[in-house]
C-alpha cells in the first residue's frame, strides 16, 4: 500500500479537485430523484403474478383501484346524491383514469311490458323524502350494488379503475384534488393502493427530510466526543455527505426511484461511512512522533489503507449478496446502489482524508488517546479477565447458540403494506372502514379462459364465484355471471342462469356496450374474470387464502368443456412477495457468508484464520434473528436485509482486530500483551465505531415506516453484538486456541507460564 499512499498524497491537490467536482455534478442529479412505493414492481417483470396482473390491467382497463369513499348519516339525500354525480363525471375525466363507477352511474336491471330495460340505476336524482327512500330500499336489496353502498347506507364509494401502465400514486394524487375542489357534504376517506402509494411516498420524503439530518448530528456528536477536536469531526462526516450525494446523483442519473427501503441508503452510508473516515483519522493520531503532515498522512495510509480496503470489501459483498440472491427487484437494487455508495464512501475516505490531512498544520492538541499509566492498566486488566474466564465465555457463547437457534424457529412474516403505516395513520382509519362496510380493499382477480357464451361454463364461473363467496376474508365477488343472472330474474325465467347458448348470447348482446361488460368480459367472449376485495390480514393468512383457491382449482374434475382459471391480485403478488422473502434471505445469506468467509482467508492466509474471523459475527446473525423471534419482530422487505448488512458491516470488526493483532503480535511475548495493545489502538477505534454505527441507526426507530423502525432496531442490535463479540468472543478464543499461524510470530515461544504484563 506504500505505492498508493505515495500516489494519493503526490496528486492530492487533484484529488480535492476531482471530488469536488463530482459532488457538484451528482447534487444537480439528485434533483430529479423519484420515489416509487408500487409493491407489484417490486418483483420482476417475469413473474406469473405480475405478468397476469399486467395482462388483466390491459384489458380490462385496469387492474388497482382507487377508492373515493363518502361517510353521511344517510347517503340518500338529494344533495349528496348531486355530489356524487358532479364528482363522478369530473373524476371521468382525470388523465389516467379508466373507469368511474358510482350510484349515479351504474347500471341497473329492470323488467318492462316488452321484456327488459337496460339503464342507469339513476336517471335524475329525486328531491321527493318518499322517493329517495324508495330507492334506497331497491338499492339495498339488490347484491349488484353491495360493493358501492354500505349496509346501513352511511357510506358509498366512488370506484376509480386505473388504467396500466400509469404512475398510480400521480393519478391518485389528480382524484384526490378533484375531490377536494368538490365541498362534500360528509367525511371523505381516501382507500385502495393507489392513495396508500401516495401516502407511502409522502413518509419516504419526510423520513428522508428528516432522518438523514438527524442521523448527522448524532454522527458529529459522537465524533466529537471521541476525538474532541475539528478535523476529526470534519472528514469524517464530509466523506458521509459526499457518499450520499454521489449515490443519490447516481441513481437519478439512471432513473432509479427510491422505495421503501432504499429509502434508508443515506442513513446506512452515514454510519458505515463514518466508519473509515474514524479509523483512518484515529490512525493520523497514533503516529504522533512524526511531525510533518505529508509524512505523516503518507505513513498513517500506507499501514491502515489495506484494513479498511478489506473491511470495505466485505461490506460491498454483504450488499452485493441481495443481487444474487434476492428475487425482488426492490432489494437488488438496495443492494446494488447501497454497495456501490460504500465504495464510494472507501475510496474518498482513502484518498480526500489523508489528502486534506497532509495539507492540515500539525495539532497542538490532540484528542484524548489511552496513553496514561490509568488507561493501560484498564486494558491490561481487561485482557486479564478475558483470559481468566475464556472457557466460561465460550460455554456461554454455545447456550446463546442454542436459544438463538429457537427463536429463529418462532420468527414470523409480513409483507402487506397496510401494516407498515402506524396504527394512528389515516391509511389506517380508511382501511379499518372499507373492512367494516365492504370487506376490504385488497382486489383479487380470477381469470377464466374459455367460451363465455356457452352455458356449461358460465355455471363454472358461477360455482367459482359461490366458493369465493363463502371464504371469510373475500368480499363482494362480481362476475358477468352475476349479471347475466339478474338479467334472467327480472326476465321472470328465475334466478338462475340461461339453460342455452342463444339466450345468454342475446342477454350479453344487450350489455355489451356497458362499461360494465368491457371490465368482466373480453371483446371476443372467450374470456371472463371475476374480481373481489379481500380484507388485509396477516401474510400468512393471505398466503393461505391463495393456497385454498389454488387447491379449490386444482380439486375441480375435468370436464369436457374447455375451461381454465388462474388467479393474481395483490393476494396472490403479496404471496409471491413472500416466498421472495425467505428465497432472498437464505440466498443472500448464504452467498454473503461464502464470500467474506473467502476474505478471511486470503487475510489470515489460513482457514482456522477465517473461521475464527467469522465466528464473531455469525454469533451475532443468530442472536439477532432469535430475538426477531422472541419478540415478534417480523420478517419483512426491511428486516430480511439484517443478515447480510449485519454480516458486511460487523465483519470489519474482525477484520481490523486481526489485522492489528497480526503487528502487534511480532513486538510482543505472548497472547495477553499482544491483544492489551490491539485494545489500546484498534479496540479504541471499534468501540467508536460500534456506538456511532449503533446510534446512526437509532434514528431508523424514529421513521414513519414500520419497516423501517424493525430495520433500525435490529442493526442497533446487531452493531453492539458484533462489536462485543469480536472484543470478547475473539480473544477469548484466540488465548484458547493459540492458533499456530499468529503463534509463530511471537517474539519467543510462550511458555506455559505466561510473562506477566507490567
Amino acid at each position: 500500500m506504500k505505492k498508493f499512499s505515495h500516489f494519493v498524497i503526490k496528486n492530492r491537490w487533484l484529488i480535492i479537485f476531482f471530488i469536488a467536482t463530482l459532488t457538484l455534478i451528482f447534487a444537480y442529479s439528485m434533483r430529479n430523484l423519484k420515489i416509487n412505493s408500487d409493491f407489484a414492481s417490486y418483483l420482476p417483470e417475469t413473474d406469473e403474478a405480475v405478468k397476469l396482473a399486467r395482462y388483466i390491467g390491459n384489458k380490462y382497463g385496469g387492474n388497482l383501484t382507487a377508492i373515493v369513499a363518502i361517510e353521511t348519516d344517510d347517503v340518500f339525500n338529494h344533495k349528496t346524491l348531486t355530489e356524487i354525480y358532479n364528482l363522478t363525471e369530473k373524476l371521468k375525466y382525470v388523465d389516467g383514469v379508466s373507469y368511474v363507477t358510482s350510484l349515479t352511474n351504474v347500471i341497473d336491471i329492470k323488467g318492462t311490458d316488452e321484456g327488459i330495460e337496460i339503464g342507469r340505476l339513476i336517471n335524475e336524482i329525486p328531491e321527493d323524502p318518499q322517493k329517495l327512500n324508495e330507492l334506497k330500499s331497491y338499492v339495498l336489496s339488490k347484491d349488484l350494488y353491495k360493493n358501492l353502498i354500505s349496509r346501513d347506507a352511511r357510506v358509498t364509494l366512488i370506484l376509480c379503475k386505473l388504467k396500466d401502465g400509469v404512475d398510480k400514486a400521480e393519478v391518485a394524487k389528480k382524484i384526490k384534488k378533484e375531490v377536494e375542489g368538490e365541498k362534500i357534504n360528509g367525511k371523505v376517506y381516501y382507500g385502495g393502493l393507489p392513495f396508500q402509494m401516495v401516502d407511502m411516498n409522502k413518509l419516504i420524503i419526510d423520513d428522508l427530510k428528516i432522518l438523514t439530518p438527524f442521523v448527522g448530528i448524532v454522527m458529529i456528536l459522537i465524533l466529537l466526543i471521541s476525538f474532541r477536536n475539528l478535523r476529526g469531526v470534519i472528514l469524517p462526516s464530509l466523506c458521509v455527505v459526499m457518499s450520499i450525494i454521489w449515490t443519490l446523483g447516481l441513481m437519478s442519473a439512471l432513473n432509479i426511484p427510491l422505495t421503501i427501503i432504499s429509502n434508508s441508503i443515506p442513513v446506512i452510508l452515514t454510519a458505515i461511512g463514518s466508519a473509515y473516515g474514524i479509523h483512518i483519522v484515529n490512525k493520523f493520531r497514533e503516529d504522533i512522533n512524526i511531525l510533518h503532515p505529508k509524512e505523516r498522512a503518507k505513513v498513517a495510509l500506507s499501514e491502515i489503507a489495506l484494513p479498511v480496503f478489506l473491511a470495505g470489501i466485505t461490506t460491498i459483498a454483504g450488499f452485493l449478496s441481495f443481487v444474487s440472491g434476492s428475487y425482488l427487484t426492490m432489494i437488488k437494487e438496495f443492494g446494488i446502489f447501497t454497495s456501490i455508495g460504500v465504495f464510494f464512501s472507501l475510496i474518498i475516505s482513502l484518498t480526500l482524508i489523508p489528502s486534506i490531512l497532509s495539507l492540515l498544520k500539525h495539532e497542538r492538541k490532540l484528542g484524548r488517546v489511552l496513553e496514561t499509566q490509568g488507561d493501560r492498566k484498564f486494558v491490561v486488566k481487561i485482557t486479564k479477565m478475558i483470559s481468566r474466564f475464556r472457557h466460561f465465555i465460550l460455554i456461554f457463547t454455545v447456550l446463546v447458540v442454542i436459544f438463538g437457534t429457537i427463536g429463529i424457529l418462532k420468527i414470523s412474516r409480513e409483507v402487506s403494506i397496510i401494516e407498515y403505516f402506524k396504527p394512528e395513520t389515516n391509511v389506517r382509519a380508511t382501511e379499518e372502514m372499507l373492512k367494516r362496510n365492504f370487506g376490504g380493499s385488497l382486489p383479487l382477480y380470477i381469470l377464466i379462459k374459455g367460451d363465455v357464451q356457452d352455458p356449461k361454463i358460465l355455471n363454472e364461473i358461477k360455482k367459482v364465484e359461490d366458493f369465493l363467496k363463502n371464504l371469510e376474508d373475500v368480499h363482494n365477488p362480481q362476475s358477468i355471471a352475476d349479471i347475466i343472472e339478474e338479467m334472467n330474474y327480472v326476465m321472470g325465467e328465475g334466478r338462475k342462469l340461461p339453460e342455452t347458448r342463444e339466450k345468454i348470447a342475446n342477454l350479453m348482446f344487450l350489455i355489451e356496450n356497458e362499461e360494465i361488460f368491457s371490465q368482466l368480459v373480453s371483446p371476443d367472449k372467450d374470456e371472463a374474470i371475476i374480481q373481489a376485495m379481500v380484507t388485509y390480514a396477516s401474510s400468512n393468512k393471505v398466503s393461505n387464502l391463495v393456497q385454498k383457491i389454488q387447491n379449490y382449482f386444482n380439486s375441480i374434475p375435468d370436464k369436457e368443456i374447455d375451461i381454465k382459471f388462474e388467479q393474481t391480485g395483490m393476494p396472490l403478488i403479496y404471496k409471491h412477495l413472500d416466498d421472495a422473502i425467505i428465497k432472498s434471505q437464505i440466498q443472500s445469506l448464504i452467498f454473503a457468508l461464502i464470500f467474506v468467509f473467502l476474505i478471511m482467508i486470503l487475510q489470515m492466509k489460513t482457514f482456522l484464520g477465517g473461521l475464527i474471523g467469522i465466528i464473531p459475527i455469525s454469533l451475532t446473525i443468530v442472536v439477532a434473528y432469535g430475538f426477531m423471534g422472541y419478540y415478534g419482530i417480523p420478517l419483512d422487505i426491511a428486516t430480511v436485509l439484517i443478515a447480510s448488512v449485519s454480516l458486511g458491516m460487523g465483519i470489519d470488526y474482525s477484520i481490523h482486530f486481526i489485522n492489528r493483532l497480526k503487528v502487534e503480535i511480532k513486538e510482543s511475548y505472548s497472547f495477553e500483551e499482544a491483544i492489551s495493545k490491539v485494545f489500546e489502538t484498534t479496540g479504541t477505534a471499534i468501540l467508536i465505531n460500534v456506538f456511532s454505527v449503533a446510534l446512526g441507526f437509532t434514528v431508523l426507530i424514529f421513521a414513519s415506516v414500520i419497516p423501517l423502525q424493525r430495520f433500525g432496531i435490529m442493526i442497533l442490535l446487531t452493531m453492539f453484538l458484533s462489536g462485543g463479540a469480536t472484543l470478547i468472543l475473539l480473544p477469548a478464543l484466540i488465548l484458547t486456541l493459540k492458533p499456530r499461524f499468529l503463534k509463530k510470530s511471537l517474539k519467543k515461544v510462550e511458555l506455559e507460564t505466561h510473562v506477566e504484563l507490567s
